[in-house]
């Protein structure tokens, strides 16, 4: 008898070890009780980030039985959100009934109680819990930044190292060749980070960047290289690493801009544009440069996910007077979840570029949400356009596996006929509803399309990729089943 209870004894207590939670403070003034969170029990806060978008983040070990409380209706609800006016609740009740937690890929099964949502999660990631049926910027969604403890915690008390504990704190910094900054969690930085002409710098830890600065909100300000103009800004930059760090841009700009940067890794970073006029809150941004990689991380941007331009036209965004040259090369791209809630995940031209893109991947990834307007071209995966017809950009030997789109969208927006598109492998690719027409004007070809699956169908000719009319024929393509 003895020897059962000392197992039973050991089992709770290997359990017990096995599985803890961290949970992340926040500042009580970005606090909100709009929406409860408990991990294994235990509560933690939840960060409103703006407009309608809140996030809670915790550290595990083991895997986190989750819960998500809506108090929408609580009378003790103090009204943390700009859009409970219009958020329409039925007999159904605020989850109407039913919830999805994205990325859909992770196969998640919630259990709705009420008010309760309740899951489990075994690995770490970034997970959105939504309303079924609302993914416009103006709908209510809570993300979920569930981390494994940080095993590469740098030494705190070091000489070359910038420590913001947890608490607000105002300042713009500026970070010189072999500084870390490095964010508790719960620490929350209200300003800006800038590296200029720096050589290995890190930006670390469980805490959170907020910008708001002084843009234009009538017309796009967010392309200008200056400092402290977005919530992180590089220029002339080799060797940098961010790690661990929330971005929350609530201004009309972009939120990660690198110029002329080259060996840089963003991993288990999460961005959230939050602007009221859901427009110029791209995510990261490269102005020249390469030999990067964004891994593991999150992005909810109010313009294009990612984007490529000339280091010389940051000086002249729209290109009135000059031609400019340039190369972004060597991106890559795995392991992320990605929402633009306008425009796309890719702008790889603009106008007045002589642009060149080489060696651009992305694999393993998961677009859960994407636009439904269109500017210039279709909401789409790449999009090429030049308002001015300048846009003299090339690009070339991309590959991108196994991503799935849990919307549909268009593959191609190429609008402008002075840029080229050639060496491009689309493989595993599979699409939830029926796809956009794409649009293509410029020289497009050597495509692959390997086991390209739009809306349960596989691609296995031109004609299952629907096309606006008007439209050029891709030159050279591929199309292969997976066997």
């Amino acid at each position: 008898m003895k020897g059962l209870i000392l197992i039973i004894l050991n089992l709770i207590f290997a359990t017990s070890f096995s599985q803890t939670v961290t949970p992340h403070s926040v500042p009580g003034e970005f606090a909100s009780d709009y929406y409860e969170v408990k991990v294994n029990g235990q509560p933690v806060q939840v960060f409103h980030a703006g407009l309608n978008v809140y996030f809670a983040s915790f550290d595990f070990v083991g895997n986190a039985d989750v819960k998500v409380i809506s108090n929408y209706n609580s009378n003790s609800y103090s009204g943390q959100t700009s859009n409970k006016d219009i958020i329409k609740v039925d007999e159904k009740g605020y989850w109407g009934g039913e919830v999805n937690i994205r990325p859909l890929s992770k196969n998640i099964r919630p259990i709705l109680n009420g008010t309760d949502v309740s899951f489990s999660l075994s690995e770490a990631g970034q997970y959105s819990v939504e309303r079924v049926g609302k993914s416009n910027f103006k709908d209510d969604v809570i993300f979920l930044f569930a981390n494994r403890p940080d095993k590469n915690i740098p030494k705190l008390t070091a000489k070359n190292l910038i420590r913001l504990k947890a608490g607000i704190h105002h300042r713009n910094i500026d970070l010189k060749s072999g500084q870390t900054l490095y964010l508790d969690a719960g620490a929350v930085l209200f300003g800006a980070i800038n590296v200029w002409d720096a050589k290995n710098v890190s930006i670390l830890g469980r805490g959170t960047v907020v910008y708001y600065g002084p843009q234009s909100e009538t017309h796009d300000d967010g392309w200008k290289n200056q400092k402290n103009w977005h919530p992180l800004t590089t220029n002339n930059v080799q060797g940098l690493t961010v790690r661990g760090v929330t971005f929350v841009g609530k201004s009309r700009t972009w939120t990660i801009q690198t110029h002329s940067t080259f060996d840089a890794i963003f991993d288990n970073i999460k961005i959230l544009a939050v602007n009221p006029q859901n427009i110029n809150g791209d995510g990261i941004d490269w102005y020249g440069g390469g030999r990067a990689k964004v891994i593991n991380s999150f992005i909810r941007s109010m313009d294009d996910c990612f984007a490529f331009f000339t280091k010389e036209s940051c000086n002249d965004m729209w290109a009135t007077t000059k031609n400019t040259e340039g190369e972004v090369k060597n991106i890559h791209i795995e392991n992320c979840v990605l929402w633009t809630t306008l425009a796309n995940v890719f702008r790889i031209g603009f106008n007045g570029q002589s642009l060149t893109t080489d060696n651009i991947s992305m694999k393993n990834c998961d677009i859960i949400h994407i636009t439904k307007s269109e500017w210039y071209a279709p909401w789409s995966l790449f999009c090429m356009v030049s308002p001015n017809g300048k846009g003299k950009a090339k690009h070339s030997n991309y590959l991108f596996e196994n991503i799935r789109f849990e919307e549909p969208t268009a593959l191609f927006g190429l609008q402008n006929p002075e840029s080229s598109f050639q060496n491009l492998i689309l493989k595993d690719i599979t699409m939830i509803g029926e796809p956009i027409s794409s649009l293509i004007k410029n020289n497009t070809r050597n495509i692959t399309f390997n086991n390209v699956i739009l809306n349960g169908k596989l691609v296995a000719s031109e004609k299952d990729i629907p096309m606006k009319t008007g439209n050029l024929k891709i030159e050279n393509v591929s199309y292969l089943q997976k066997k």
